[in-house]
């Protein structure tokens, strides 16, 4: 979890409905002058007095809240990113009608009451602009309570690495390059022919070892892998992709990747001035994915 930060400014701001209550004590102003009117008058100002303190508590109502950032899991470009947000009360009072929103995000449906002593987990979403890495956030802290007529805002910025992956897509074809290795799928070695574990079957092969017992749980054919045979994997190289632009490139190496870790496939990936060996699981297909999210193309050579 990242670090709690606490911000002491709080902006107060007008809204519409200020603006509403603007206009009716204008009225309100105007009928008690016109019509020597003093009970106009007299709710005027009752109503002026009753604003200016709901602007003081609209204020104090946002103060010495604490904001902690909990894992924030990686996504691909063009999806939401979920972000959970701690919020603790640091002066022992209860803050109502309380609004998180992530930088980029959209106001929530929902108001939430921070209890004094308690931390309240509070999720928020919002749209990545593009793949990286990032290293910090910006969280708004809303609140209109109690009447309404103000709206406080707090502006937090908590340190906080998550990555957002390139976009899996691309039409290129499989790449057919396959490199031999004697490496078991489950990195060990047995003497004999002892099972080492499952990959996808591909079409032209035998029949014999398909696991079909596995086929009835999963959409793909599976064969039993022998730890005394030799195994192929998949190399995914970025100088395989000349047509394409940078993007495109990590676009298209992110679709393999996901593809071949659905297909139970070994596989590798190459970039310029990093290679990731081949190997398979969750472990292996967010680094892949990692590295292709922070990747920044080297500068080219200038031509003779």
């Amino acid at each position: 979890m990242a670090k709690a930060r606490e911000s002491g400014r709080v902006w107060v701001v007008p809204n519409g409905r200020t603006l509403g209550l603007f206009a009716v004590l204008v009225a309100m102003c105007y009928s008690g002058a016109s019509q020597s009117n003093g009970a106009a008058y007299l709710l005027c100002f009752l109503i002026t007095s009753l604003a200016v303190v709901s602007l003081v508590h609209t204020w104090s109502n946002l103060q010495s809240l604490a904001v902690s950032v909990e894992s924030i899991p990686p996504v691909f470009a063009g999806e939401e990113v979920l972000v959970p947000v701690v919020v603790t009360a640091t002066n022992g009072r209860t803050h109502f009608g309380i609004r998180v929103i992530a930088e980029g995000g959209t106001l929530p449906l929902r108001d939430d009451v921070i209890t004094a002593g308690v931390s309240s987990r509070i999720e928020t979403r919002f749209s990545p602009a593009k793949r990286g890495r990032y290293d910090r956030l910006e969280v708004e802290i809303t609140s209109d309570y109690p009447l309404g007529f103000f709206t406080a805002r707090q502006f937090i910025v908590v340190e906080h690495d998550y990555h957002i992956y390139p976009a899996p897509r691309g039409t290129a074809t499989w790449p057919r390059a396959l490199a031999p290795t004697r490496q078991p799928r489950d990195g060990t070695r047995h003497e004999g022919d002892d099972f080492g574990g499952t990959r996808m079957w591909r079409s032209g092969e035998s029949q014999r070892h398909i696991d079909w017992k596995a086929a009835a749980r999963n959409p793909v054919l599976l064969t039993k892998q022998w730890t005394g045979e030799v195994d192929e994997i998949l190399r995914f190289d970025w100088a395989s992709l000349p047509a394409l632009d940078p993007e495109g490139r990590l676009s298209q190496l992110a679709r393999w990747i996901v593809a071949a870790e659905h297909g139970y496939e070994t596989y590798e990936l190459r970039l310029p001035g990093r290679v990731l060996r081949a190997s398979r699981g969750d472990k292996h297909y967010h680094a892949c994915l990692r590295a292709l999210a922070e990747f920044n193309e080297p500068p080219s050579e200038p031509s003779p």
